[in-house]
């Protein structure tokens, strides 16, 4: 079987169980690996895993792509084996690929053997913006089990706007779906830290129970560029007329865009990458660091750190 993109383990794991649950397979080992590892260890390493099988179960092998990329060569040698056993191996073992589609594609061109071998492929889809905030509510529940207080609610508008930007990098390559989730509760627990730990410095008794909409969907542009240091020392600097106007565009656009969704409209897409040109001591690089800590200060990148690379 073949499966891609998420969920791919858990998938697999209760697959093994429902086989030998139903008797089709005499046994539910489980034995997890990846294409990497494989192509690596060579086909000893196979054989180790398949005598961990013998009692029957499923060999789930992730990021199966990587057995046919260039750079791993005992690979094919150790999936020119797994399609021998595959056969061997029928009624005992259960062989699950998995992987991303693109990569995937590649990989079956290997050997054309491959679909009467494995005639089933499934496609795990990824997780729509509805799935998304259930993850989250659930990971939420799932932390603070004696019930959390969310700005607007749980289905609320500020929920809304954290699935939706999460949702956006669909586009890219290698979403993380559920992954990603845990990542952006992850920043808006740290969000949450920092402000509960501002109030208690004040002398207040926050509520550790709530989260409130910078938490979820960060600082409001507007607020934040009025005490925002980078953007004051940015202005200061002599010259620089024509930066200092890029700067200003960028922050009306992303005040803009704020707005805009927190009326639920889309974004309007512009790219926050620049070229910075000039003679030694213009003040590229002081100006990039400056540049970091503003969208940081707006909550456009986790945070300020970046890498100065001298051409040659």
């Amino acid at each position: 079987m073949f499966l891609t993109s998420v969920g791919k383990t858990t998938v697999a794991r209760h697959y093994a169980k429902a086989l030998s649950f139903l008797r089709v397979l005499p046994g539910d080992t489980f034995v997890e690996t990846t294409g990497a590892r494989l192509a690596h260890d060579g086909v000893s390493e196979v054989k180790k895993h398949l005598e961990n099988l013998k009692a029957g179960g499923v060999f789930f092998i992730d990021e199966a792509y990587q057995l046919t990329e260039g750079h791993n060569y005992g690979g094919r040698s150790v999936l020119d084996y797994l399609l021998a056993e595959i056969e061997n191996l029928t009624g005992v073992v259960v062989f699950v690929f998995a992987g991303y589609l693109k990569q995937m594609e590649k990989f079956f061109e290997h050997n054309p053997g491959f679909y009467s071998r494995i005639p089933y492929s499934l496609r795990f889809e990824d997780y729509t913006d509805t799935e998304l905030l259930k993850i989250l509510q659930y990971q939420m529940n799932q932390v603070f089990q004696q019930g959390v207080h969310i700005e607007d609610g749980a289905d609320g508008l500020y929920m809304r706007i954290a699935v939706r930007r999460l949702g956006r990098s669909r586009e890219r390559d290698g979403f993380g779906n559920a992954r990603a989730v845990e990542n952006l509760f992850a920043k808006i627990r740290e969000r949450q830290s920092e402000r509960l730990s501002v109030a208690r410095r004040a002398g207040a008794q926050p509520d550790d129970m709530h989260f409130s909409k910078e938490d979820l969907i960060g600082p409001n542009p507007s607020d934040a560029i009025v005490n925002c240091q980078a953007w004051t020392e940015l202005r200061q600097l002599t010259g620089l007329k024509e930066v200092k106007n890029s700067v200003s565009v960028l922050i009306d656009h992303i005040k803009v865009n704020h707005q805009r969704e927190l009326a639920e409209k889309e974004p309007i897409k512009f790219s926050l990458n620049r070229v910075f040109l000039g003679s030694p001591g213009t003040g590229k690089t002081t100006v990039a660091k400056l540049y970091g800590q503003i969208l940081v200060n707006l909550g456009v990148l986790s945070n300020g750190e970046g890498w100065y690379v001298c051409p040659h």
